[in-house]
């Protein structure tokens, strides 16, 4: 997947017709210093500026008021795009400790040795 293509999926441009030009992309990409996390933010406040623009819809007592709201969540998307980058969020991370940290836990001989094993009480009437 290319960062043209990430920054799509992120702020939701990948169906036709598309609000972004490819170049408007790549550029938003170039201007970001090649970080498109940082790209598609700033395409969701530049998507949520126009979209704020526009007139709303309204016929008697009816009034859509839909760009609104799309602005606010495309504004939403685009700080918590901005999170990950502040969190340095490099990807997705289960979690756990690492096979070397753990082998050098077990071998650490000044660590007290864990006094329940997980299977401990398995077949206790058979004795």
């Amino acid at each position: 997947m290319t960062d043209l293509d990430r920054v799509r999926l992120a702020i939701g441009d990948n169906t036709l017709p598309m609000h972004f030009s490819n170049e408007d992309i790549l550029e938003f990409i170039d201007q970001k210093g090649g970080n498109w996390r940082l790209a598609a933010a700033e395409a969701c406040f530049s998507w949520a500026r126009w979209l704020a623009r526009q007139p709303n819809f309204t016929l008697g007592t009816f009034s859509e008021s839909g760009n609104q709201q799309a602005a606010k969540l495309l504004n939403e998307k685009g700080q918590e795009l901005l999170a990950e980058v502040q969190a340095g969020h490099v990807g997705l991370y289960a979690g756990g400790i690492s096979i070397a940290d753990n082998e050098a836990i077990a071998d650490d001989d000044d660590r007290p040795k864990k006094d329940f094993s997980r299977r401990m009480m398995e077949n206790v009437d058979a004795s």
